[in-house]
C-alpha cells in the first residue's frame, strides 16, 4: 500500500524491561496490541500518518486503512524486536521509536533479507519467514582482527588513506558479497540521534537489492560502495534514497 519493494528487516533492540516499554507503546495511538500474533501492530495512521515511505499517507485507499506498517515483539530474555517489510520502514521505525521509547531501548543488531522478490513467490506472511533461513550471522571480532592487520603499520593519514583505498580495491576486485540473509551487529555507541549509520548501511542494501533486480549481479555490495563514495554528494543523495529508486526491467517487484 506504501508502494515499497518488499524486503524484510528485523531489528533487535535491548530493552529495560517489556511492561515499561509496553506501557509507552499504549499510549500511542498507532499502534495496537494483537494478542493472536503475539505482537503490537504499528499502523500507518496517527502519529505515524505524517511518515513518508514511496507513497504518503493519502496514497493508501480509504478502505485499506489503517495498514500494517511494522511489528513488534518481545522474544524472552530482554529483548524486543521490531520488524517490517521494506528498508524504508524499517529506518522510519528507528527513527520513530527511538526518541518514543527512549534512550534505555537500544538497538544492538539487524537482520535482513539481502534481495527483492516477486509476485509470485508467495504472499507477504509467508516470505517474512525468509528472515530465519540460511541466516549468515556476522561475528564483529572478525572483522576487527582483519582491520588491524590491514592497518598494521600504519602511521601518517596519508598511508591510512592508501591503506584504505588499497583494502577497498581488493575487496571489490575478490567478488566477496553479501549473504542471501545477513545478521550484523550494530554499534549504538556510534549512532547518531536519527539513525544515520543504519539508514546508510541500508540505503547501500536497498540499491545492491535494485540493482541486481535489474540483472546487474556482478554488483557487490563492497562495489557499489566504492561506487557511491566516487560520485558527486548530489549524485549520492540522489541514487541512495530508498523511496526514489526506480527499478526498471520488465517484472516489477512486490510492492506493499
Amino acid at each position: 500500500m506504501t508502494g515499497d519493494a518488499f524486503q524484510p528487516v528485523r531489528l533487535y533492540y535491548a530493552i529495560p524491561d517489556r511492561a515499561s516499554v509496553t506501557r509507552k507503546l499504549g499510549k500511542l495511538g498507532c499502534m495496537t496490541e494483537s494478542p493472536r500474533d503475539d505482537c503490537w501492530e504499528w499502523l500507518f495512521k496517527d502519529e505515524a500518518a505524517s511518515l513518508r515511505f514511496s507513497g504518503g499517507f493519502d496514497d493508501v485507499p480509504a478502505e485499506k486503512r489503517p495498514i500494517v506498517i511494522g511489528r513488534l515483539r518481545f522474544p524472552a530474555g530482554g529483548r524486543m524486536t521490531f520488524e517490517t517489510n521494506a528498508i524504508p520502514r524499517a529506518i522510519e521505525g528507528a527513527r520513530f521509536f527511538g526518541p518514543r521509547l527512549g534512550s534505555g531501548v537500544v538497538a544492538m543488531r539487524c537482520r535482513l533479507v539481502n534481495r527483492w522478490f516477486s509476485a509470485d513467490e508467495g504472499p507477504p506472511g509467508a516470505l517474512m519467514k525468509t528472515l530465519d533461513r540460511g541466516v549468515t550471522v556476522a561475528d564483529p571480532r572478525e572483522a576487527e582482527a582483519k582491520l588491524k592487520r590491514e592497518f598494521a603499520g600504519v602511521r601518517t593519514k596519508e598511508d591510512a588513506e592508501r591503506a584504505a583505498a588499497d583494502f577497498m580495491k581488493r575487496q571489490t576486485e575478490s567478488g566477496d558479497d553479501v549473504p542471501d540473509v545477513e545478521d550484523f551487529p550494530l554499534y549504538p555507541e556510534e549512532e547518531t540521534p536519527d539513525f544515520l549509520d543504519l539508514a546508510n548501511c541500508l540505503h547501500l542494501r536497498f540499491i545492491r537489492a535494485a540493482e541486481h533486480w535489474r540483472g546487474n549481479t556482478h554488483l557487490t555490495l563492497n562495489a557499489i560502495i566504492q561506487r557511491t563514495f566516487q560520485e558527486s554528494p548530489g549524485d549520492r543523495r540522489s541514487r541512495g534514497a530508498c523511496t526514489s529508486w526506480t527499478a526498471g526491467g520488465t517484472q516489477e517487484p512486490l510492492r506493499e
